[in-house]
């Protein structure tokens, strides 16, 4: 009986062994694969419109740009422990939503729920944009912050707010609308600058501006009513500058016709005064001469100007133009 007890004994320990040594062997495969994974670490393959740069302890590895950053390809730095390798994708276009200041519904008599901006003429107005944005400096956007994209969205929020404290509601949703984007879009690039973000801004596009939901049928015929009365202006202009020049070039067509003729006139009677002073002189000198000439040339005229001649026989008072 005592055998027994004493074989199992045994049996257990030497089960208890071989799963110990079972598992120091999977603890040494595990230390094995471990250490590998750590020493292949530091080996990264760079991307295509990516660039990567290492942090050696947590300092930037490389004294120059060119040293810091590294283009596409295989990349081979020091363990994980040793270097981070961080991964920017500097050949991509990105698009960032700010909705900050667009409530979506009407508003709230809590002011904290509502987004809105304020005017310069004291009006609000509910502003949406579209940002697009390209990684310019990969060095600066991974040291810069944690979160570039909140940080980014704060900064063109903020642009969004200042930027309307220069214009009024009425330019804002009509004419002025175009520079508002553009000097919404300098000033969070002004920001964006200043905390070397390394990022560009390459458009911004307002999505939505509008009055808010309450007012928003109001403005809507005061605009429609801009537009008709800017409408009509148009057509009366374009009017004006067809009928202005028209009339213009007739009257000056007019004068022009009335100065030539008047040099016409002119010249005319200078000449029949000259030819009169001249024949009066004449006349002066040899009176009968000249009344012969100027009779016969007279004459002259008056026949060339008849179409038929009749001369009348002596005792015939009345010419026979019946007669053939």
């Amino acid at each position: 009986m005592t055998g027994t007890p004493k074989k199992e004994r045994n049996d257990k320990r030497s089960l208890f062994g071989d799963i110990l040594e079972s598992m120091v062997k999977a603890f040494r495969w595990i230390v094995l694969v471990v250490l590998a994974a750590i020493l292949c670490s530091g080996i990264k393959s760079v991307q295509t419109g990516e660039v990567a740069i290492i942090l050696r302890f947590g300092k930037l590895l490389g004294e120059t740009r060119t040293e810091q950053v590294h283009e596409p390809g295989l990349l081979f730095a020091f363990p994980y422990i040793i270097d981070e390798v961080i991964t920017v994708p500097t050949g991509k276009v990105f698009e960032l939503t700010v909705d900050t200041h667009n409530s979506q519904d009407y508003m709230s008599t809590d002011i904290r729920q509502n987004g809105y901006i304020i005017t310069g003429d004291q009006n609000i107005a509910l502003v949406g944009a579209s940002v697009k944005y390209t990684i310019t400096d990969p060095v600066a956007y991974a040291l810069s912050t944690a979160d570039v994209i909140t940080t980014l969205h704060g900064l063109v929020s903020g642009a969004l707010a200042v930027g309307g404290v220069d214009i009024s509601i009425d330019d804002l949703l009509t004419t002025e609308k175009d520079a508002y984007a553009k000097s919404v879009m300098e000033e969070a690039q002004k920001r964006i600058d200043a905390l070397e973000l390394g990022v560009t801004i390459s458009s911004l596009e307002l999505k939505t501006v509008s009055p808010p939901l309450e007012v928003n049928p109001i403005f809507q015929a005061v605009n429609s009513a801009s537009v008709q009365a800017q409408t009509l202006v148009a057509e009366a202009r374009q009017y004006y500058e067809v009928k202005i020049p028209t009339a213009q070039a007739n009257a000056q067509a007019l004068v022009s016709a009335a100065q030539a003729d008047y040099a016409s006139q002119v010249a005319a009677a200078n000449d029949t005064l000259s030819e009169f002073r001249g024949l009066l002189e004449e006349y002066n000198t040899n009176p009968d001469v000249v009344m012969t000439r100027v009779y016969s040339q007279k004459l002259t005229q008056i026949l060339s100007s008849i179409g038929t001649i009749h001369l009348l026989e002596p005792g015939e008072s009345v010419p026979n133009v019946f007669v053939p």
